[in-house]
């Protein structure tokens, strides 16, 4: 997968940027090679390289990445994303994994939103897992969760992963055992079908906790704030953040579990004192095989909103009013920052599409130094 966007108007500076990815993996069925029923292994990792149209043109932080395939230090050899074993159970009604792979994979994911390129759409709500140790794809930890479907369109699922600061190196085959903490998230879902043409329906709401401790950032230890007392912040104990959403097909365009006009939405909140974050809101529509014959172009648009916690813009106005420094190395106080995408997905050939995109992101870095940047350019993905 490649992506080249260019800051065309507004943000930092003008200028474009273009990175890629590869995904490269294997399955393997253990109940086929060793006869252990129900039993499955994964091993997938990633190589990327490239350079971060956000950083380098859109603001002076990456709080909203327009390249979605950017990250773990932009460029990588190969970053180990997934290792664990599968246990189904039970008539397969309880799955078992455990290993090595990203939490988000299983909690708070809304693959549906892949369909933008901006980080804030694909696929997991940044607000609940930025700056915090419920770990986004292609970051990973060591990890166990239990999935029970009592019936067809019903699942619950808990698990129980390892707080780290270490994602991998350059090479990405770093597991680390040194733990800061657990993360529990959990998650109840629902996927119904409506109708006599069996509109598929995705709804899910969850949360996590998280047992870390962490920096408060407005509050010192001596209940002062920070900025005014001079004294180091407050730890939080514990922290946590919940989400709800889903997708619903309005209409169909055609037998596939996509071919429609479909509505996705998400809301979080963030109830933790040290995230930078409080809330986010996504809603966005997507239109796929709305064009007889062309069963795999789609077109979507998207908005997303997301909230700075109040207690960051606290400590930042204060700075602002004593002429310090702001906090995070910003020109402007932190409150808020959107993203409008909108983008269409043409199949060129078997397995192989290009997508021209656009972006408008209001508020880069969250505040108001830098005008709305304009971020327009494409992605060509291959499937093979």
């Amino acid at each position: 997968m490649t992506e080249t966007l260019a800051d065309v108007a507004g943000g930092r500076r003008k200028g474009i940027a273009y990175d890629h990815q590869i995904t490269m993996g294997v399955d393997i069925d253990l109940q086929k090679l060793i006869d252990v029923k129900g039993l499955s292994f994964r091993m997938l990792g990633v190589q990327r390289a490239g350079r971060d149209v956000a950083k380098n043109y859109v603001g002076d932080l990456t709080l909203l990445e327009p390249q979605q395939s950017f990250g773990v230090g932009g460029n990588v050899l190969y970053h180990l994303v997934e290792l664990y074993l599968q246990q189904k159970i039970a008539n397969d009604l309880v799955t078992i994994t455990a290993g090595f792979y990203p939490p988000n994979m299983s909690f708070g994911s809304f693959p549906l939103g892949c369909y933008a390129l901006d980080n804030v759409t694909c696929s997991h709500p940044t607000a609940v897992s930025v700056s915090s140790h419920w770990r986004s794809w292609p970051y990973a930890e060591l990890g166990a969760q239990v999935e029970y479907d009592p019936i067809k369109s019903v699942y619950t699922r808990v698990g129980l992963f390892q707080d780290t600061k270490k994602d991998g190196g350059i090479a990405g085959f770093t597991i680390t055992t040194a733990s800061l903490g657990i993360m529990i998230p959990m998650e109840i879902g629902w996927n119904p079908q409506w109708g006599r043409e069996k509109l598929p329906g995705h709804y899910k709401i969850g949360g996590y906790v998280d047992t870390s401790d962490n920096k408060d950032l407005y509050v010192s230890v001596t209940g002062e704030p920070i900025v005014t007392s001079h004294a180091p912040a407050r730890i939080e104990r514990q922290r946590g953040a919940a989400y709800i959403g889903g997708d619903q097909m309005l209409f169909r365009f055609g037998p596939g579990p996509r071919d429609g006009l479909i509505l996705m939405s998400i809301a979080t909140d963030a109830t933790g004192s040290s995230l930078p974050f409080r809330h986010q809101y996504t809603a966005g529509l997507i239109a796929q095989h709305f064009i007889p014959g062309r069963d795999a172009d789609y077109a979507s648009i998207f908005f997303s909103n997301l909230q700075v916690n109040p207690n960051l813009t606290r400590t930042q106005e204060l700075q602002q009013d004593l002429g310090i420094k702001l906090q995070n190395g910003v020109h402007a106080v932190e409150t808020n920052i959107q993203v409008l995408e909108m983008n269409y997905s043409l199949k060129l050939y078997s397995g192989i599409s290009i997508v021209p995109d656009l972006q408008i992101i209001f508020r880069p870095d969250a505040g108001d130094y830098y005008k709305n940047a304009v971020v327009t350019g494409f992605r060509i993905l291959a499937d093979l």
